[in-house]
């Protein structure tokens, strides 16, 4: 598992594709608006991700292959975690856990906050388990209102 480089843009793609296409109900973009977008855009994402302070993208690896993505954002102020996902064949192997050390790890002492969709209780425990408790703030899921988000934020 490492930081996203700026080559990588090309994999960020199809692993952000592949998440998207498995767990339509866990994110906010949705698979046709992201495979729309053009390469420029996927390049630009892997170049802010692999060098930026305010943002990173983090792959999981076996061997040769990406198998999990995870992401934060933000300033000085809050971070998000955005985009967890592990491909269902790696999952039950902390794959998750070690992407969600790796975003945290780049917050530093930082407040982090994420949201997790309402019936993703796998993630939900997860989060638990790693600190995470719910502020409250209920919203619902852009790429599906039906479906409400809970925001939690990370008690350290």
């Amino acid at each position: 598992m490492r930081r996203v480089r700026a080559a990588d843009w090309q994999t960020l793609r199809d692993v952000r594709l592949r998440a998207l296409a498995d767990a339509p109900n866990a994110f906010g973009t949705v698979h046709s608006e992201a495979q729309a977008r053009p390469d420029e855009w996927w390049r630009d994402w892997a170049e802010r991700s692999a060098s930026s302070s305010e943002q990173a993208m983090f792959l999981a690896w076996d061997d040769d292959e990406a198998v999990g993505i995870a992401g934060i954002f933000g300033d000085a102020g809050r971070f998000d975690v955005i985009s967890m996902w592990t491909d269902p064949a790696c999952r039950g192997r902390g794959v998750a856990g070690s992407l969600l050390e790796a975003a945290l790890a780049f917050a530093k002492d930082t407040p982090v906050f994420l949201s997790v969709t309402e019936n993703n209780d796998v993630a939900r425990r997860l989060y638990e388990r790693r600190g995470f408790v719910a502020t409250g703030l209920v919203e619902s899921l852009r790429s599906n209102p039906r479906l409400a988000i809970h925001e939690l934020k990370l008690e350290r």
